[in-house]
């Protein structure tokens, strides 16, 4: 073991499978050979079984909306022992948590990753408690990382956090290895991929997609949640439910991912199949508009007439949208954003 190694511990409030968790399990994998990485969460699900050769804590106290003494001070010694000098926090209470390790562990860096700003989208009537909140935290913030040019004005606009302590570095994925499959034309075979839960919003997908025939078009929807029993009650037969599929990597047997959401920061699944060399019709929330370019999508509205106009326009250019969509992959891929990540975390700049 290399003992001068940075030792960096990412710390995101649950384990299951979702974007920001998908975050951190690549910026791991990216960065394995150059830190010493450890994991903190408050479950033993999906990115813990999959990161299991670190060892993780799990500190069950950040699933509650209130910070625990005794949870700061489990995390406090875990830092202490591990001898710890950047914590990464990826969710809002891992956020909190991070913050306040500051209090007790003053030479510590401590990192918050903007996935969206929660804040301010899930904050219904408190969002303005929740956004002075997360103003307080920053003074206990080395460094803010926006996930998109989306987020990065709310930082400024909203939160009104120092420019000095934000960074924006876009959100990639690993390049992918698996080629783009031989499909035929018809049926185009679009693929859903998120939680079926808030702020997605599958429901007016399957509404616009009833509108076609099997023959010409079908929807797979992969991911699972508290709204499926009611999608899968009203979906017509051109619709096929998934379930959820651990660390999916099936994009290539798809003409094209559709993503409708209420709110979305630079959502990981669009930007998976962006990587994959997939069109994209996405909702126009967000970060999203900055995944499309040169002709490799469509945004839409949040209504059926207008997800359907997409949908046909989908169908119709599919060939030129494919073709923008292979040239416009390398946009999206982790790897050459390596040292970014390096330097944000460690509080170098480039060069040094």
């Amino acid at each position: 073991m290399d003992n001068n190694k940075p030792r960096i511990g990412f710390i995101i409030t649950k384990a299951e499978t979702g974007g920001a968790q998908r975050w951190t399990l690549d910026q791991i994998g990216l960065l394995q050979d150059d830190i010493h990485p450890f994991l903190i969460t408050g479950e033993d699900q999906w990115l813990t079984q999959t990161l299991s050769g670190l060892s993780p804590l799990i500190l069950p106290d950040l699933l509650k909306r209130i910070p625990s003494p005794i949870g700061l001070m489990q995390l406090r010694r875990y830092i202490r022992d591990n001898r710890i000098s950047t914590l990464v926090a990826s969710s809002a209470n891992a956020g909190v948590y991070a913050r306040l390790m500051k209090l007790f562990t003053p030479g510590l860096r401590v990192v918050y990753v903007s996935h969206g700003w929660s804040s301010i989208y899930n904050g219904g009537k408190l969002s303005g408690i929740y956004t002075l909140t997360e103003r307080l935290l920053s003074t206990l913030t080395d460094l803010v990382i926006n996930v998109s040019q989306a987020d990065a004005s709310k930082c400024d606009e909203r939160l009104n956090i120092p420019p000095g302590k934000s960074v924006t570095l876009t959100n990639r994925t690993p390049k992918p290895t698996k080629q783009s499959a031989n499909l035929p034309s018809k049926p185009v075979k679009l693929l859903f991929l998120g939680r079926l839960a808030h702020p997605k919003r599958p429901d007016l997908l399957i509404d616009a997609v009833s509108g076609f025939s099997a023959n010409d078009l079908t929807l797979t929807i992969v991911g699972s949640g508290p709204a499926q029993t009611q999608l899968q009650a009203n979906a017509p037969n051109n619709v096929v439910f998934a379930g959820e599929i651990r660390a999916f990597d099936q994009f290539h047997r798809y003409h094209a991912l559709c993503l409708i959401s209420d709110s979305e920061g630079l959502p990981m699944s669009a930007l998976e199949a962006k990587a994959n060399e997939l069109p994209l019709l996405l909702s126009d929330v967000g970060g999203c508009h900055e995944l499309i370019d040169n002709g490799n999508g469509i945004l839409c509205d949040n209504t059926p007439d207008s997800i359907r106009h997409s949908l046909h326009q989908l169908i119709t250019n599919m060939d030129a949208m494919q073709a923008a969509a292979s040239a416009s992959a390398p946009n999206a891929w982790l790897e050459p954003a390596k040292m970014d990540y390096l330097h944000a975390y460690l509080g170098t700049k480039p060069g040094a």
